[in-house]
């Protein structure tokens, strides 16, 4: 265990990143203080993203990647976070082109094997293992093309327009994992999703790909949870403290400087971890080099009288929706990325429309009566709902991004970066993100060592 006398750490971003590795860092005996913008371990949503105070219980969607478990191995240290926080999940995936039916696909299963499944004949499933392997291993500079344009969906007569049903699956994955437009998406970087490697698809007994987040659990019981072990392992913890810029010399920061005027001077053996989002990241440190590209996450939570059983998706290319989250009473609308919003149009309208098109979808999907879960006499009037126009945390993987990522590099020996910036073989997400803090935990105790 290192001592207290082998330097302080001060860790710059209050997120789940920065919390989390600050509690580790405490637990494991060393001197930490944690800085955030605001107040920490207020209500956030699931990757760090912070809501109005109003809107704090309105989540991301709750599917993410996660094959080897890293979540869920790290929350099984604490027993006091229930172990509902991860559960497994399935979806469906309706994307009604070619005369094909809907695929249900448990993610736990894997989307490949669903994939390859769907074709019939065991040349044709072949085929699609080959591309689909092929994909994990393409250059970043390889986009996903889609057969789809905007409006391909208007009408049911152009629902039954020859396409690929491989190739649409990508454009839905693209645009519901990564809050991007699906021609942005490399090959490489969903494939890496898709296709652990080629040996998972021919093992019998695979691990699990994707898994369902529960935010409620994780912004009210987990990160309270760590707050409270931080403060318990001697860690402090300094609100609205916004950090504005990094002193240093050629090879170590020196200083850091927050916009309330406060300034902190390192000592030579102090460590700083910034685990802040691109933007914010690349505007305290611009010697990384690296432009932020955010995405934009735009979607509209419907709250319902009656709950669902277990979370599950309908993934789906249509012109308004592109995705839909089924997690206790809330209904999450991930919005397609080519939707014009008018501006004459009010929230309340846009609401309507949007729930309209929900009650379609699962009655044509699901067999799904969404109006059976709505309160009040007019069945058809969209329930309570809440609109969220935010940006994602998470920089569009652009050919240039993709490719300053396997060089990316702190510039100074005593900073590290935590969080929202990754190695290429790690994937947006909660798992990505933890695989991270547990890299940068490694990293901290070898320079204290």
């Amino acid at each position: 265990m290192t001592s207290f006398g082998s330097g302080r750490v001060h860790v710059i971003g209050g997120g789940l990143a920065g919390s989390t590795l600050a509690t580790c860092m405490a637990e494991d005996g060393l001197d930490v203080t944690l800085y955030d913008e605001s107040e920490p371990f207020e209500s956030r949503w699931t990757r760090g993203m912070q809501t109005a105070p109003e809107s704090h219980k309105a989540a991301e969607p709750e599917i993410f990647y996660d094959p080897r478990g890293v979540v869920a191995a790290f929350f099984a240290r604490y027993p006091e976070i229930p172990k509902k926080l991860i559960r497994p999940t399935h979806c469906v995936m309706g994307l009604k082109r070619g005369r094909r039916k809907p695929a249900i696909v448990s993610l736990d299963e894997g989307i490949s094997r669903a994939l390859i499944s769907r074709r019939i004949g065991t040349t044709m499933r072949a085929y699609t293992a080959f591309t689909l392997w092929r994909q994990r291993y393409a250059s970043e500079e390889e986009r996903v093309a889609s057969t789809l344009s905007p409006g391909t969906f208007a009408t049911d007569d152009k629902a039954f327009k020859s396409g690929t049903y491989h190739r649409d699956a990508l454009s839905v994955l693209a645009e519901s994992l990564f809050s991007m437009p699906a021609h942005r998406c490399s090959k490489a970087l969903l494939g890496r999703v898709l296709v652990p490697d080629l040996r998972e698809i021919l093992a019998r007994h695979h691990e699990p790909v994707f898994s369902a987040i529960d935010p409620i659990i994780l912004n009210d019981i987990a990160l309270p949870a760590l707050r409270d072990r931080l403060l318990a392992a001697g860690g402090t913890i300094k609100a609205h403290t916004k950090l504005g810029d990094i002193d240093s010399t050629s090879e170590y920061a020196t200083d850091l400087l927050f916009e309330d005027g406060t300034q902190v001077v390192l000592k030579p053996n102090d460590a700083v971890v910034l685990a802040l989002h691109p933007k914010p990241l690349c505007d305290a440190v611009p010697d990384i080099g690296i432009s932020a590209a955010p995405a934009y996450r735009r979607s509209m939570t419907f709250e319902l009288r009656q709950p669902f059983a277990e979370p599950r998706a309908l993934m789906v290319n249509d012109d308004i929706v592109r995705a839909i989250y089924f997690n206790r009473r809330r209904l999450q609308v991930a919005l397609n990325s080519s939707l014009q919003l008018p501006a004459s149009q009010d929230t309340a309208q846009f609401a309507q429309l949007v729930w309209q098109r929900c009650v379609w979808l699962c009655e044509q999907y699901l067999a799904l009566d969404l109006s059976t879960r709505v309160d009040g006499d007019d069945k058809n009037q969209a329930p309570g709902h809440l609109f969220l126009n935010a940006q994602a945390p998470f920089p569009e993987m652009t050919p240039g991004i993709a490719a300053a990522r396997q060089h990316l590099r702190a510039p100074w020996k005593n900073a590290f970066l935590c969080g929202e910036v990754f190695t290429p073989d790690q994937l947006p997400g909660p798992a990505a993100l933890f695989s991270s803090v547990l890299d940068t935990c490694r990293m901290l105790q070898k320079f204290f060592a």
